[in-house]
């Protein structure tokens, strides 16, 4: 056996022990995340991840993945999925949650050069737990996303070790494939071949012809073009711009979205890994010649982070989930940090520790039961079922509402209704931020035993903003339940027979 065979297998009492430990507390926090599912209501996000995967046939289907502003291979997993695992809302969580444990487990599995086991496997542990419990929306493509995310850092560590075009088309491929996941992980990919057109330069041009994995995704980006130039229209785009001010906790949040101390408690370990300097020659666990592919694949990952921040600074179009392609090279940057300290397995410990421990902390698992989704109509749905209500005003309170088909709008409205087998007819309200939706909503809700649905963003260009939800103000017959608070919330209303 050769030693950096010797070096990737774990040996002795010591790592047994330690993968005991990280396997227990890599299942206490998949049991936690699937109870959060369970339990938890659907996010609006997620709610429409419902409308679209219980389409009722394939050309609708395709209907609303245009209309929408998202990409598509997400949706199509997912009505595959539900037609096999149904609607519930566990049902449309899991897929995120296995996604995510794949992204973690996908390090682990893959022999990567220049990394041991005990760096794999710190790798792999700090992706699992970097996934943020009330953060992310796992009834979305971003579990999907990560771990695409995660394949496609691999492969690029691999073409840029051996320039062939079998490697340039793996990781052509499973970029293509997170770009159809989610649009701006062409970005990351871009900074991944600009890197690779400059480290390897003529071995890179010679690999051109793997370029062609990505016609799927550039022929339908081309087809959806004029619905995502309507979604980035000025009275549209809803994101704020990146500032100065907002740019550090962008930089934060890729680093550990569960809490506000995983930047500097990660930079002070990696500061002290550092200090403490390398471990002596005979225990190197890599040639120098095998550490600066690995090293690339993070500087890739920093200039992806530099062109995303630069292009939300030019346009409204970046919000901190937007930045899960850049997770997985980032992160490795903290594992090959560690790797480097005098005392390498016992800074792997210490990363495991603060990224499990961050994951695991009861004050985040309490604070996402307290949350709830209270931008979401899921409650309000409910409350309106239980109250008999027959016909629905359906308030989507949003700044892209405008330019939305009526019939997305009418199925998004009627999804849980829909779901349950609760007959009901839905009629949605389209909003300007200079328009009274509490009368317009009051003239919509028609019928014997009419209801409202009034989803709201008081922080955002909306009609709330202006004109806060107040509906028995203005008709005392009716009575409403908030879920949420004044300022982010959904209002259910019925009025009294």
């Amino acid at each position: 056996m050769s030693a950096s065979e010797a070096a990737s297998r774990p040996a002795g009492r010591s790592p047994a022990i330690l993968l005991v430990l990280v396997g227990l507390a890599a299942v206490a926090l998949g049991v936690e995340r699937t109870w959060l599912a369970a339990v938890q209501p659907l996010w609006f996000d997620e709610a429409w991840t419902l409308s679209v995967a219980a389409t009722p046939d394939w050309k609708s289907f395709l209907a609303e993945a245009y209309n929408d502003v998202n990409a598509p291979l997400y949706y199509g997993l997912m009505r595959l999925w539900s037609m096999v695992a149904g609607a519930s809302d566990i049902a449309l969580r899991l897929p995120g949650l296995l996604a995510v444990a794949a992204a973690g487990l996908i390090p682990l599995m893959t022999r990567i050069k220049g990394l041991s086991f005990a760096a794999r496997l710190t790798w792999g542990v700090t992706i699992f737990g970097w996934w943020g419990v009330g953060v992310f929306l796992s009834g979305r493509c971003y579990g999907l996303l990560l771990a695409l995310s995660v394949a496609q850092a691999i492969a690029f560590a691999a073409l840029l070790v051996r320039p062939g075009r079998r490697n340039a088309w793996l990781w052509c491929g499973l970029a293509a494939a997170a770009i159809l996941t989610q649009y701006v992980a062409a970005i990351p990919a871009a900074a991944q071949g600009l890197v690779y057109l400059a480290a390897r330069r003529k071995q890179a041009l010679r690999t051109w012809p793997a370029l062609l994995a990505f016609a799927p995704a550039l022929g339908w980006i081309a087809y959806h073009a004029p619905r995502l130039r309507a979604f980035s229209a000025a009275d549209v785009a809803w994101h704020p711009l990146v500032t100065l001010q907002s740019a550090p906790q962008f930089a934060a949040f890729t680093v550990n979205p569960s809490t506000l101390l995983g930047l500097p408690l990660a930079g002070g370990l990696v500061v002290a890994m550092l200090l403490l300097g390398r471990r002596p020659a005979p225990d190197v666990e890599t040639t120098p010649e095998e550490t600066d592919p690995l090293w690339l694949v993070v500087g890739a990952a920093v200039l992806g982070l530099a062109l995303m921040l630069a292009f939300g600074a030019l346009r409204p179009s970046l919000t901190g989930r937007y930045l899960i392609p850049l997770a997985p090279g980032l992160l490795l940057g903290l594992v090959l940090c560690a790797r480097r300290a005098a005392h390498p397995r016992l800074a792997y410990g210490a990363l495991m520790a603060l990224y499990l421990g961050a994951a695991l902390w009861p004050g985040g698992f309490t604070a996402s039961l307290r949350q709830g989704a209270p931008y979401g109509y899921e409650e309000a749905s409910t409350t309106l079922m239980r109250h008999g209500v027959t016909h629905v005003a359906y308030v989507w309170d949003h700044e892209a509402t405008r330019i939305e088909a009526p019939a997305s709008l009418e199925r998004a409205g009627a999804a849980f209704f829909r779901r349950a087998g609760y007959p009901v007819a839905v009629t949605p309200v389209v909003t300007r931020p200079d328009q009274d939706a509490n009368p317009l909503a009051l003239a919509a809700a028609s019928g014997p035993r009419p209801g409202i649905i009034w989803i709201y963003n008081r922080r955002g260009a909306t009609s709330a903003r202006r004109f806060p939800p107040n509906i028995p103000a203005l008709d005392p017959r009716w009575t409403c339940e908030r879920i949420g608070d004044a300022e982010i919330g959904s209002l259910a209303c019925w009025r009294a027979p």
